[in-house]
């Protein structure tokens, strides 16, 4: 009898530099106040291909929001990229 392997589409990693990728963020600043709201870094984690988008942002929210507002400032960006990186999202 031969043994059966479900087909499972490869992983494809898109390669992008951590200024793409704040500029990718801020893109996503959709009410122009220049702050990340954990919606807007859903949307932000879908578009870098996220499988759990709302369970990444909101670990990215408490990992990287040092004043604890509930949103990203222009001054915690790196923070949030670094933890981008750190999760799964290739930069170089």
């Amino acid at each position: 009898m031969e043994k059966r392997v479900a087909s499972v589409p490869e992983k494809k990693v898109g390669v992008i530099d951590e200024k793409e990728l704040k500029r990718i963020l801020k893109a996503h600043d959709v009410d122009g106040d220049g702050w990340l709201s954990k919606n807007e870094l859903k949307e932000a984690f879908r578009k870098l291909g996220s499988r759990f988008p709302a369970l990444r942002a909101a670990l990215a929210l408490n990992h990287a929001d040092a004043n604890n507002d509930g949103y990203i400032s222009d001054g915690e960006l790196d923070q949030l990229v670094k933890y981008i990186v750190n999760h799964g999202f290739a930069c170089y």
